[in-house]
């Protein structure tokens, strides 16, 4: 890594910690248990202690953990719920998992209910994993997403000319001042550690159905890629007011699949297909994540685990759809030269997420314009920080 590069990167670090220090030290005069024993759960414990808050950490907690055995992480005792809040009833709860919701469902019909719970991430813009997957990610390569090495990659675009060549490509083509100032805020971020400069971008709701870009009729028919458990499918059918010609929903991880299946049963929710599928470039098997979370992805080269079906959207072009919203965890290229034909024929309005890849801000409205020269576009930011940074084709 190059000293500017490092440079940048520490005082990312810096000003994360500074931020971190502001949200935990209200509870510098509580006992804390912390729910999560996994790598979450330590780097929250090592972040307290950095703090000096090391007598607040009475113990972690474990859903699953039996008493009879005696656990320690990081030199803490293990609790089950149960005998947690037995001797801590009083204690605030940091929940460091990636299972937030399941833990605050099981939190709510116990019979320790009345327990202060704090969700980490939830309540601080995923700060925390930046700072352990941005900066210290442990396998830079399988992260999607900003991660440590970003900072010297976007010193090498700097330093060769490369990213002054890419912005006066994109620039041009984005229709507004605000998509420009999106994208040069994050590259400012990127080249000085500066979190400042990524978050003047103002964040903007309804997501992937953003009315500057496009209006909603009583036609449409959506391809949800990256389906997770259902959100963007009751926001769709909340902004048309459930007038609509049908939902085609994809999801590849199993956990998320049923979660997504459940709620469309529950809610006895009409026109809708749900497919328990990844989409990219071709129809085949392909290796897979499964985390049962929002981070689940697509692997090509992965040799072992798990692998799923996966489609090309070209595949249902006789579904005719006239909105395609992709978050597929950096496999949207791939979805997108998979969905070819249905771009150039239907030409549907697009959302597309451009945060998981380090040159998607680029490659993807440059591959886009290559094969529908009409489409214009805009940049919005959808969340603080550097994630839900949507490119809209329309």
């Amino acid at each position: 890594m190059s000293i500017r590069s490092e440079s940048a990167k520490q005082l990312f670090e810096l000003q994360l910690r500074a931020k971190f220090f502001k949200i935990y030290s209200k509870f510098s005069n509580r006992d804390i248990l912390i729910w999560g024993t996994g790598n979450y759960g330590k780097f929250i414990c090592n972040l307290l202690k950095s703090f000096n808050m090391s007598n607040n950490i009475k113990g972690f907690c474990n859903t699953y953990h039996d008493d009879t055995q005696a656990v320690y992480v990081e030199n803490i005792p293990v609790f089950s719920p149960k005998s947690a809040v037995a001797k801590y009833h009083n204690a605030v709860y940091i929940i460091a998992s990636d299972y937030v919701d399941e833990i605050l469902e099981y939190v709510r019909n116990s019979d320790f209910s009345f327990i202060e719970t704090y969700v980490s991430d939830r309540y601080t813009n995923l700060l925390e994993k930046q700072l352990i997957y941005y900066t210290y990610a442990p396998d830079p390569k399988t992260v999607v997403g900003f991660n440590y090495t970003w900072f010297e990659l976007y010193d090498k675009l700097e330093l060769t000319g490369k990213l002054k060549e890419y912005k006066s490509t994109i620039f041009p083509l984005l229709e507004d001042d605000k998509s420009r100032e999106i994208l040069q805020n994050r590259f400012d971020s990127f080249l000085t550690g500066n979190i400042s400069y990524v978050e003047k971008n103002p964040v903007d709701p309804n997501q992937y159905f953003f009315d500057e870009c496009y209006k909603l009729t009583d036609d449409e028919v959506l391809f949800d890629c990256g389906g997770f458990t259902g959100d963007t499918v009751l926001d769709f059918i909340k902004l048309t007011q459930g007038l609509f010609k049908k939902i085609i929903s994809f999801e590849p991880d199993e956990k998320n699949f049923q979660k997504l299946k459940n709620l469309v049963q529950k809610r006895e929710l009409q026109n809708i297909e749900i497919k328990n599928q990844a989409t990219g470039r071709k129809q085949g098997k392909i290796g897979f994540v499964s985390n049962g979370n929002m981070v689940s992805k697509v692997v090509e080269r992965q040799k072992d685990g798990i692998q799923v079906d996966i489609v090309a959207l070209d595949d249902y072009l006789s579904d005719k759809p006239t909105i395609i919203k992709m978050d597929v965890e950096g496999f949207e290229f791939e979805t997108l030269k998979g969905a070819e034909n249905i771009i150039r024929t239907l030409k549907p309005k697009l959302a597309i997420c451009i945060y998981h890849k380090i040159l998607d801000f680029y490659e993807i409205p440059v591959y886009l314009k290559s094969i529908v020269p009409e489409y214009k576009f805009k940049v919005r930011q959808h969340e603080p920080g550097f994630c839900e940074t949507v490119l809209y084709a329309y």
